[in-house]
């Protein structure tokens, strides 16, 4: 029984190696923190368009028109940022634009999504990567950054994660830095909406994670931070853009 088990195993392994393959990646290359999945690989194949383009779609995500609203008023060619959790880089590919002198550090702690990263980002001096630990952020220096991003990643964290990274955030970002991210806002009416559509389905998301704003502000009012922004994106998550005092 072993033997046919694991001949069965080797036959779906070798399918999924042959959907990944043209856009270079291998199952482990499937960062959670997008939700980016077989299907939707597989659907950008057939569909004869980029991953990112096909994740932004499928998705609901307008990675550039967010950037513009949330991040690059807050940056400009020679500022220090950091993105945690880029994913196959919705995000990351308009953020390196902006950053030609400054230093662009991407964080993740799948390395195999880094590789990826490496062979899909245009190459620079201004780029660099790290692997992480998955609840600290690579950096020894305090007070330097001048923003942090993150997105689609505290959508689906415990509380404990989250509040992990807030701490890391501001001890490595400068007086007047900025942290934005988004979450599933439990206190809004879009996400509970989130919650209700998940529990609808078969199989609910169980990765999903919903928090209050009074909690998420309490944390940050905590570690030193103060609320600027608060903006609803039309999946459902809300973006926060809050600046270290």
């Amino acid at each position: 029984m072993k033997p046919i088990k694991e001949a069965a195993a080797n036959i779906i392994k070798y399918g999924i190696k042959q959907i990944l393959m043209p856009f270079n990646l291998s199952i482990t290359r499937i960062p959670p923190n997008q939700g980016c999945t077989l299907q939707w690989i597989e659907e950008a194949r057939i569909a004869g368009m980029e991953i990112n383009d096909f994740i932004e779609k499928d998705q609901k995500k307008p990675a550039l028109s967010e950037l513009e609203r949330l991040v690059f008023p807050h940056i400009s060619e020679n500022s220090a940022i950091c993105e945690l959790g880029p994913g196959t880089g919705c995000y990351t590919r308009h953020l390196i634009k902006k950053i030609t002198s400054g230093e662009f550090h991407i964080v993740d702690s799948d390395p195999e999504a880094l590789a990826f990263l490496q062979t899909y980002l245009p190459k620079n001096s201004t780029t660099h990567f790290h692997h992480n630990s998955g609840t600290s952020l690579p950096f020894s220096k305090n007070g330097w950054l001048g923003l942090g991003f993150c997105t689609s990643m505290f959508t689906g964290v415990n509380l404990t994660y989250f509040y992990r990274y807030a701490q890391e955030f501001s001890r490595a970002l400068k007086p007047n830095g900025y942290f934005v991210f988004d979450y599933f806002d439990i206190s809004t009416e879009a996400g509970w909406k989130v919650l209700q559509e998940n529990m609808a389905r078969n199989t609910p998301f169980f990765p999903y994670n919903y928090h209050s704003s009074e909690t998420i502000d309490r944390i940050l009012s905590i570690l030193g931070f103060r609320i600027l922004e608060r903006y609803p994106t039309v999946r459902g998550s809300v973006f926060v853009t809050a600046q270290k005092l």
